[in-house]
């Protein structure tokens, strides 16, 4: 375990904690807590191997967006649980879907994140386009 570099248990940490977020997200809390001590153990290992001057992912885990996706996610995870307005929800899921997109993510990807159709996630992205330009 030692010989893994400290940006791939961060990279698996960051994947756990969006899964985690995701689950939170779709209101499916028995899956949500089966994977939080898996979060809580990477966290730890992430925190017990040594920082080495192994440079920054470049992938998508390296991308800013993907990061400030996952900024978000943490802190929302910090936050204490509390029921959700559906419609504060909708809008929620509506921006991750288009920071996603923004990070490259197919649409069948995100659709497969969300359990929804490809067609649900272009029409969500072509709406967030819209508002984009209406907003100029």
């Amino acid at each position: 375990m030692t010989n893994l570099p400290r940006v791939s248990l961060e990279d698996s940490l960051y994947v756990l904690q969006l899964a985690r977020e995701t689950a939170l997200a779709q209101n499916k809390a028995a899956q949500a807590k089966r994977i939080g001590p898996v979060v809580e153990e990477m966290r730890s290992l992430v925190t017990s191997v040594p920082s080495t001057s192994t440079p920054p992912s470049s992938g998508v885990m390296g991308q800013s967006d993907f990061k400030a996706l996952l900024n978000v996610s943490q802190a929302r995870a910090n936050q204490p649980a509390q029921s959700v307005d559906s419609t504060a929800s909708v809008l929620e899921r509506n921006r991750l879907i288009g920071a996603m997109s923004e990070a490259k993510m197919s649409d069948i990807d995100i659709a497969r994140q969300f359990s929804m159709t490809r067609e649900e996630v272009q029409l969500v992205l072509n709406v967030r386009q819209k508002n984009a330009y209406g907003m100029k």
